[in-house]
């Protein structure tokens, strides 16, 4: 009984040894066919995201060349600061509240296929310069540097008069003045409040070879200025209205160009 319950066994081990064979072979085959198969899958997922990157970034920013600058924040060698900014009753710093502008700025530009640089960021808070004149123009030299399409540059703004208020756009040299303005007339179709726009001779928009203009998110020296700065969703539908106003600036030079 036992002699025949082995060789029983023994041919059941022999039959689960064929199984397990023919299992690994089947199982080699589709593995290899499961390979086959994801690489094609990858293949054409790597198409489709190429021809979706083509068709979103194929707007009137894509691959322009921006440095976005957000104001002040420098020391020198001795670690002194020599470009404060402006701060409100409150102590809300300007230095601070335009590193948060330039990276909501930063983020829209990059979704419109832009190439960004910064003069700094939170990761590099300070600049280092002797002078403010010195630091100002580094930061125009920067942008000529890298052949930028428009040097961005972004301020808070603040007066003796503690009622004025709102958005305000200045700019320097004629190869600035229609950007401005475009991006003014954007800014006034949003319903903030605006200041103005004001062609001023600064020292940045003397050193730079590149068109620039800047931004004056508003006044720190206003209690309601103040508040409007400190809040991220207005400052996000200002700098969206800022881009909107960019592209379609480059979009009307793009046509232009066409016709002539």
């Amino acid at each position: 009984m036992r002699a025949k319950n082995s060789k029983y066994l023994a041919i059941l081990e022999h039959m689960n040894l064929g199984t397990t064979r023919l299992h690994k072979i089947f199982t080699r085959k589709n593995f290899i066919k499961s390979v086959l198969i994801c690489v094609n899958l990858w293949f054409y997922i790597l198409i489709f995201c190429f021809l979706l990157s083509a068709f979103v970034y194929s707007g009137p920013l894509s691959g322009k060349i921006i440095i976005v600058d957000p104001g002040h924040a420098a020391k020198n060698s001795n670690g002194e600061i020599i470009n404060y900014g402006c701060k409100s009753a409150s102590d809300v710093k300007e230095m601070d509240i335009v590193i948060d502008i330039s990276e909501i700025l930063g983020e829209m530009f990059l979704q419109n296929g832009a190439t960004i640089y910064f003069t700094r960021d939170r990761q590099n808070y300070w600049r280092t310069a002797e002078s403010q004149d010195v630091d100002n123009q580094a930061r125009a030299e920067f942008a000529n540097s890298k052949n930028a399409d428009l040097f961005l540059r972004v301020h808070c703004n603040w007066s003796p008069r503690k009622k004025k208020c709102g958005v305000s756009i200045l700019w320097y040299k004629d190869d600035s003045k229609k950007i401005a303005e475009t991006v003014y007339e954007e800014i006034k179709k949003s319903g903030v409040i605006v200041d103005g726009m004001h062609k001023q001779q600064l020292v940045g928009f003397e050193f730079a070879k590149v068109p620039s203009i800047l931004i004056e998110y508003g006044y720190l020296s206003n209690k309601e200025d103040e508040k409007l700065l400190k809040d991220k969703e207005y400052l996000k539908k200002i700098s969206k209205v800022i881009v909107n106003g960019l592209n379609k600036h480059f979009a009307e030079e793009k046509n232009a160009g066409k016709w002539k």
